[in-house]
Formats: C-alpha cells, structure tokens, sequence
C-alpha cells in the first residue's frame, strides 16, 4: 500500500508568495560559499544541505490524499483543493478516455474537504466511475449543495462520470477491493470521521481534523487501542503546542499530542497533517524538529520504534 499527498493544509489554501520566495533566495545566497558553486555536483550537494524551507515548500492545498493498492487500484481521501493536482495526473491514465474507476472517503463535508471537487477533470469524462464513501449522513445532498447556481456555474448532474454513493456507520467495517476499512468519530465541530485502512497485515489510519489536548491522554484508550500498531498513522497538527492552549474547541490537535498518542499505540510511523495556512516553511520546519525532539525527550531511551514525518505536497510513503 502506497500514500501520496497532494494537499496538507487545513481551513484554506495558502499558496506562496511572490516576496516569501525572494527571502528564499536571499537566504540561500547568504548561505552559499564559493566553493557551494563550481559545479553542478557541488551545487546540488549544497542544495541537499538546506533545511527542506529553503530548498523546497511544504505546499498550499487543502487535503487530498492518493493510496494504491498492491495492485494499483485507486482510493482518494478527501477533495480539497489538492484533488485538481490530482486530477491532471490521472488523465494520464485510463481516466482520460473514461475508463476509469476509483472510490472516494470523505471524512467530513467541511469546505477545505471538499472545495477540490469541481475542479476535478475526471469528474467531468462520461464513462469514469467513481464510488463515494461517507459516515457523515446526507454525503450526495451535501456536495450537490456545493454546486448549486448560486455557488459553482456546473451542477453536480452535470459531471459526466458516474457516481455512486455508500453511507456507512461508526464502527462498520466494510470492504474496498481487497482492503478492510473501520471508521471512527474524530473530535471536531460538526463531526468528522477517520478511517482505518488494512492491506494484508499492513494498516495505515487516517485520522485528521481532531481535537485531543494533553491533559485528556490518559483518558484516550478507545483512540489508542483503535491507533495500536499501525504501521502510517496520518494525524492532525494544526496548531503548534502553545497555540492549541488558545484555540480551545477549535478542532485540531499539536504534534506534541500526536507524538503522545502514537508513542502509546506503539505506531510504527508518525505523519504531522493538515498545517495550519497561515504557517510559513520555516514554522513548520520548526514544527517538524519540536516533535522529533519531543519524541526523544519522553522515549529518552528509544524503546518505541516511531519514526516521524512531517507532510508535504508530493510525499510518498510506502508500507512494506
């Protein structure tokens, strides 16, 4: 089972700006030594030495995520706006030509979910197929609803693929090609749901948009035992650990507390998701570092075997 990530951000997208990448380039010329620049083998080795700010962008979608199969076959988690990336890519596929098929999860129907969809090229080809899961009730009448007139100048009957659409239950395991897949609610204003995905002995959960503070840890177990021994857990970081101390109720949780609560699942890799849009580069590579360093400082003698990452458009993570 193959991740891609095509949008991480949360709330709205933040694509970067003009200025921001000229501070970049400054930096990396207030960085660069002489000998940084003879040739293109010493100027790629500087590259590969800058803090991933610098030398790349964590990208401004909002969350859209591709998983393959061992067989390749297609789910998307979510249609934010990195689903339009996505959807060029598949045209280099069957879906072109109308002959494609996946299944779509969406966890909830908030906008930075969901505004992607009319964006999405092959959506609109008659002959692709695509299978549409939710817990949330009413998931047909809620996307239709985001393309009304008054909205969006296309109405949903007017996407040539064909849809079908499955309403599921907390707690329902139910099948996708040869995948096993569990839901269960997230903590988050208006409701939000993750999903359980299992290949064979591998799983991978994506669990964003929750909110879950350090205090509450030790009263989490039902999260921890559904979280125990996943190989990916994806899991919501929206707000550095000071913020999320002022942002009560607002539905998104610290890297300090998805280290927490990885650490006593005994989850085999970590990925920090759905970065807060007003969070520079540099925040996040800040982020990213606080956690690792969190990590060490309460599995200061490396018993847990967690690896952690931070998400970013066009990472890919493999579970063997």
């Amino acid at each position: 089972m193959k991740v891609k990530f095509w949008g991480v951000r949360g709330s709205v997208p933040s694509p970067i700006k003009g200025n921001t990448i000229r501070r970049k380039i400054r930096k990396i010329l207030e960085l660069a030594r002489p000998s940084d620049l003879l040739d293109e083998t010493s100027i790629e080795t500087f590259i590969d030495s800058l803090p991933f700010s610098l030398s790349h962008t964590y990208g401004g979608n909002t969350t859209c995520l591709e998983i393959r199969t061992e067989k390749n076959e297609l789910i998307i988690i979510d249609a934010g706006t990195g689903i339009r990336e996505l959807g060029r890519f598949l045209l280099k596929e069957e879906y072109k030509d109308g002959k494609g098929e996946c299944h779509i999860l969406f966890t909830h129907t908030h906008w930075d979910h969901i505004q992607g969809l009319p964006f999405f090229e092959p959506f609109y080809i008659p002959g692709n197929v695509f299978h549409i899961h939710a817990v949330s009730s009413h998931i047909e009448k809620r996307l239709k609803y985001q393309h009304n007139f008054e909205h969006f100048p296309i109405q949903f009957e007017n996407m040539g693929s064909t849809k079908y659409f499955y309403q599921h239950q907390e707690g329902e395991i139910f099948k996708i090609y040869d995948l096993e897949i569990t839901t269960k609610s997230m903590k988050h204003p208006g409701g939000s749901f993750s999903y359980k995905i299992k290949e064979n002995d591998k799983t991978l959960i994506f669990g964003s948009d929750a909110e879950f503070r350090l205090e509450e840890i030790e009263d989490l177990d039902p999260y921890i035992e559904y979280f125990k021994n996943a190989d990916i857990l994806i899991f919501d970081t929206q707000y550095t650990f000071e913020e999320q101390l002022t942002k009560i109720d607002w539905g998104h949780s610290s890297a300090a507390v998805a280290t927490d609560l990885a650490l006593k699942s005994n989850v085999k890799n970590l990925v920090l998701f759905h970065h807060d849009p007003a969070y520079s580069d540099e925040i996040l590579d800040e982020v990213y570092i606080r956690a690792k360093r969190y990590k060490e400082m309460i599995d200061f003698d490396n018993k847990k075997d967690l690896k952690i990452h931070i998400a970013y458009e066009g990472l890919e993570l493999v579970i063997q």
